[in-house]
């Protein structure tokens, strides 16, 4: 499924909605303990990627320079083993969804940033199912070059800012009667 890069506020919802549901279910304590679990694995296996928690959802960057190359929303090749221990945490834990969102940095128009961050999404997404993590698990969202989190103003900052984000939400499963 993808999210469009204009419609903030469906993501502000999805994101409030599996927030509250999952803060909900953890008053029964099985999302805080499993969510905790995963947290503490993530940790272990993707060193180079910063994993916080935070409640029941967790998130991850790789804050390193090597997602993208300019203007290119094709993942490089020394990140694509990283992704693959990803997936296997992921899959071990499948009570989950994942939202992953792209960025660019901010050279060339909002159109074709925008454009190229659902890409850069889209192409995470499709490594990770490439490694096994059912793809109706995972969302996409571009959201161009907002949110850097690194300055725009030199070579170094642009390349942080060309990435993806995993936001990992426990899926809490309404209850049958």
């Amino acid at each position: 499924m993808t999210l469009p890069a204009v419609n903030l506020r469906s993501l502000l919802f999805f994101v409030a909605a599996a927030l509250l549901t999952s803060c909900a279910a953890s008053k029964k304590g099985t999302s805080h303990a499993y969510m905790t679990k995963q947290y503490k694995e993530l940790k272990k296996v993707l060193n180079e990627a910063d994993v916080s928690i935070l409640n029941d959802s967790l998130k991850i960057i790789f804050p390193n320079n090597v997602m993208f190359a300019t203007n290119s929303d094709q993942l490089k090749d020394e990140i694509k083993p990283t992704f693959g221990r990803f997936a296997e945490v992921l899959n071990k834990f499948d009570k989950t969804k994942i939202l992953v969102t792209g960025y660019t940095d901010n050279t060339g128009t909002d159109q074709i940033n925008n454009d190229l961050s659902e890409k850069r999404a889209v192409s995470g997404k499709n490594q990770l199912t490439a490694s096994g993590v059912a793809g109706d698990r995972l969302f996409t969202w571009g959201l161009g070059s907002r949110h850097p989190i690194a300055t725009n103003d030199s070579e170094d900052g642009r390349s942080k800012n060309r990435r993806i984000e995993f936001v990992i939400l426990y899926d809490v499963k309404p209850e049958s009667k």
